[in-house]
């Protein structure tokens, strides 16, 4: 578990809006860091703080603890941080994103 500073220094890195996926239902990427996104997806609109699922972009699959919900926007929590390059190609390049519980 990260440390209180960790968190902290976290909640600092610069979000970067993204734009929308092309697929028929709602998925968006609100804002995304190295450390973890905003998204809108029905895919897992009843997830519950703290569970932990496979986020699928297209080009990254990693996975991710949910840190809050509200209605179908989530806020997620990358396990592991990003790339930088992998952040860049997920905003340049968006697809639609597959939520998986695990």
């Amino acid at each position: 578990m990260p440390s209180q500073d960790i968190e902290v220094e976290n909640r600092r890195v610069q979000r970067q809006r993204a734009g929308e996926g092309q697929s028929g239902r709602i998925q968006r990427i609100f804002d995304i860091s190295r450390f973890g996104c905003q998204i809108e997806t029905g895919d897992l609109a009843d997830g519950s703080n703290g569970q932990f699922v496979e986020i699928d972009f297209g080009t990254v699959v990693t996975r991710a603890i949910i840190r809050w919900s509200d209605r179908a926007r989530l806020g997620l929590e990358f396990a592991r941080p990003l790339g930088s390059a992998q952040v860049d190609t997920l905003l340049t390049d968006p697809a639609p994103i597959r939520l998986r519980r695990l």
